[in-house]
């Protein structure tokens, strides 16, 4: 269904619901029969309405017996209404594409009501066409990483888990190793990250808190174990100092020179908040960083090619040697 057909239906909704209200104020006792004919549609819609107008919009709605029709039982109910200015209509709308990311997660039916219910109560005429917007504004939302039905009821498994405080056993898959284990996991925190899904929790197999990607997880099952977050435990602290979400098990100090074509791009961007640029003379840029972990840095040194060079640590810079060495041996074949 398309969205300009949606918002028209809303709309006559809107129209209906805002006409049933003024004929019950009226003192007329209406019933389902009468606003159909007075209406127009069917007595199955205006059914819908009167349950939508009561359970949703909390009317003070009875059915008098006796007159054979409806009254309020509050006269000081009215009915909600939303003013938006033209740019917070932009914002609304850009809000609903950014929340993307929450596809095939237990939270999309209840966004997708919420939008449906602010569409609603817009005015009949806005500044702002929403069709048109598509036109000139798009979004890089990542798209859910892994099967989405599966990662979706892996998703709804552990935010019950992490609801109950209750130890899951998992199967997961280790890309590195190109291999299966199972453990125990007391699930702490979910996070998106560019289009996927994480979890992170104490591994008891470890004995530490680990990051697992919910579309590795292959089996999940709550062991009706329960646990406490430990106070300590502080997410900002644990992601500190990853880049994005892979974090190592010691600290390192990261210096990187960029020449003057990729510095005008680099320094325009906080990468981390622990980043410190040092322009030079000659228009490139030295940048600091402390991360725990080389993998993610790794992949985005790569990504600038020709243009970055790892001046420290040593690991990481014999790494991206290794890397431009197998890459430049792939294409002198």
């Amino acid at each position: 269904m398309s969205q300009e057909l949606t918002m028209s239906m809303e709309r006559h909704s809107l129209y209906r619901i805002h006409r049933i209200d003024q004929l019950i104020r009226q003192s007329i006792y209406p019933n389902v029969p009468k606003l159909s004919r007075w209406l127009e549609v069917s007595t199955r819609t205006i059914e819908r309405d009167i349950e939508f107008l009561r359970d949703s919009l909390g009317a003070p709605l009875k059915y008098d017996p006796k007159r054979r029709g409806y009254y309020y039982t509050r006269l000081d109910f009215s009915l909600p209404t939303v003013k938006l200015t033209a740019g917070e209509l932009v914002t609304l709308y850009l809000g609903q594409k950014l929340l993307a990311q929450y596809q095939g997660t237990p939270f999309e039916t209840s966004i997708i009501r919420a939008f449906a219910k602010i569409r609603t109560f817009l005015p009949e005429e806005v500044e702002v066409d929403f069709a048109n917007l598509d036109e000139f504004l798009s979004f890089d939302v990542k798209p859910l990483r892994g099967e989405e039905q599966q990662v979706a009821h892996t998703f709804q498994q552990i935010a019950a888990a992490l609801r109950d405080h209750e130890t899951v056993k998992i199967t997961y898959y280790t890309a590195s190793r190109d291999s299966e284990n199972t453990r125990l996991v007391d699930p702490y925190h979910l996070r998106c990250y560019q289009g996927a899904w994480y979890l992170i929790g104490y591994c008891h197999r470890r004995c530490e808190v680990r990051t697992f990607a919910l579309d590795r997880i292959r089996k999940l099952k709550p062991v009706r174990r329960y646990f406490r977050v430990p106070p300590d435990f502080s997410l900002e602290e644990y992601l500190g100092h990853s880049l994005g979400i892979e974090r190592g098990r010691q600290l390192y100090q990261i210096e990187i020179h960029f020449d003057a074509e990729a510095a005008r791009w680099v320094k325009e961007r906080v990468w981390h908040p622990s980043q410190e640029i040092i322009l030079q003379e000659d228009g490139s840029l030295l940048l600091k960083l402390v991360l725990s972990g080389l993998g993610e840095v790794k992949r985005w040194v790569l990504g600038f090619g020709a243009h970055a060079e790892v001046l420290s640590p040593p690991e990481l810079r014999e790494e991206i040697a290794k890397e431009a060495a197998c890459l430049a041996a792939k294409y002198q074949q």
